[in-house]
């Protein structure tokens, strides 16, 4: 179970970076909130790359950890498919729908890069000891 959850966080954080790439139309949306969601993003990618690179096992066994990252990939997918196959405008052109979105991405992208961070050192110290 714990590995398949660690692959599939791999498997969708592939599928999330591409859907970042297909979004960068509504993030440009030349306002605050938006670049500050780019910001973060990149900087979430990055560490999540890090954490794959590492091969922590920490990082493969703690099961909370992976089913957090498939929900933010989930809710990004599915973020993507409603703003893609929605021909509302009032939808895809609503930047209130948008803020409101990448806001609560942005503050569970937050949370997890500092989850990850403690893991991290979690990983340390349990080596040290």
């Amino acid at each position: 179970m714990k590995k398949f959850l660690y692959y599939l966080r791999i498997l969708l954080f592939i599928t999330y970076l591409i859907i970042m790439f297909l979004l960068i139309d509504k993030i440009y949306l030349s306002n605050f909130i938006s670049t500050l969601y780019f910001i973060l993003n990149l900087l979430y990618s990055i560490i999540i790359i890090l954490t794959i690179l590492s091969k922590k096992e920490i990082f493969k066994t703690t099961i909370s950890y992976n089913i957090l990252n498939i929900g933010i990939y989930l809710y990004t997918i599915l973020l993507f498919k409603i703003t893609s196959t929605n021909t509302t405008l009032d939808i895809i052109n609503n930047q209130t729908y948008f803020q409101n979105n990448f806001i609560m991405i942005s503050l569970l992208v937050i949370g997890l890069s500092c989850y990850s961070l403690i893991l991290n050192n979690d990983e340390k110290m349990i080596i040290e000891n």
